[in-house]
């Protein structure tokens, strides 16, 4: 295994883990298919960036809301702790058939995920969420298209392509929780270089104000570091990183080349000019003579 294989197996490893002590672990912790419970939960009072972060899970539940978040919770949960089988190459090369069947199961849930995604991404109040959360969409639906047409031609070498790809790009979510932890942790130690320090005599709508800003910054922190990431490693893999190789002496010595092949032609060419010349000039002296000869043999006699 390369370097590069392990820093992106160490990476996807620690995502996973952000995922599930920062998401996954919370979801189950608060019941997130019980409505009733958890709009009890969320109007229990809160201060400073719990207030803000409460104001965003209960917009979860509202409604309209509530029947995309569930099914997007349970497909997140399948993908989360399954896709990375898809990623063992011995469980790829030994055990094609289970190979196959989790592809597909993968693809629908990731369908789900999608178009439940897109519907909250339409109810929510940030413009941010809502770009980031449709470009998200767009891309990896057609990341999914593309690793199942292929793979249904028995393409391989391109399945694996856009499989790679659609996994990179559904990291967005773990990076999301990753940034969001980024900006909190620096905020709460002081430093005040991107959003106002806050102290107990800000209002709540101030507190709401810029945990929802925060919120949005992390997606797109985390959409443009998935897939800048993904692309790196996809051109490291079809060797578009490796040192480059120098062709200038090549040129020159194509260059030289075609001087010294130009050279010898045009010497050519004056040999044959001065040989062919020659053969021309003897002719038309022979041409000439015999002109002559005719011309005296048909002077009229008197």
């Amino acid at each position: 295994m390369s370097c590069r294989h392990r820093l992106v197996a160490i990476c996807l490893f620690l995502l996973y883990i952000i995922t599930w002590m920062f998401s996954m672990s919370g979801e189950f912790k608060n019941r997130f298919w019980d409505k009733k419970y958890n709009l009890k939960r969320v109007e229990e009072p809160k201060e400073e960036l719990a207030l803000g972060f409460n104001e965003i899970t209960k917009s979860y539940f509202s409604d309209l809301r509530y029947y995309y978040f569930v099914p997007h919770i349970v497909g997140a949960i399948f993908w989360w702790n399954l896709y990375f089988f898809q990623l063992i190459p011995k469980i790829r090369h030994n055990y094609k058939k289970f190979h196959r069947m989790l592809g597909r199961f993968l693809l629908v849930v990731l369908l789900v995920q999608n178009v439940t995604g897109f519907c909250m991404a339409a109810t929510t109040r940030s413009h941010i969420v809502k770009f980031v959360s449709y470009l998200l969409c767009f891309a990896s639906i057609f990341c999914v298209t593309q690793a199942w047409r292929y793979a249904y031609y028995r393409d391989i070498p391109k399945h694996k392509h856009w499989a790679i790809r659609l996994v990179g790009y559904m990291q967005t979510i773990s990076l999301q929780r990753f940034w969001l932890g980024m900006l909190i942790v620096p905020h709460s130690m002081g430093w005040d270089g991107l959003y106002p320090l806050l102290d107990d005599d800000s209002t709540d709508s101030e507190w709401i104000s810029m945990t929802e800003t925060m919120f949005d910054d992390s997606f797109v922190l985390a959409i443009l570091s998935a897939f800048l990431f993904t692309e790196w490693y996809l051109a490291a893999e079809q060797g578009m990183t490796e040192p480059a190789i120098d062709n200038r002496n090549k040129e020159q010595q194509v260059q030289n080349s075609d001087a010294t092949d130009d050279a010898e032609k045009e010497e050519i060419d004056e040999v044959d000019h001065a040989f062919n010349g020659g053969e021309m000039e003897g002719e038309m002296m022979t041409a000439e003579s015999d002109s002559g000869h005719k011309e005296e043999e048909v002077l009229p006699v008197y």
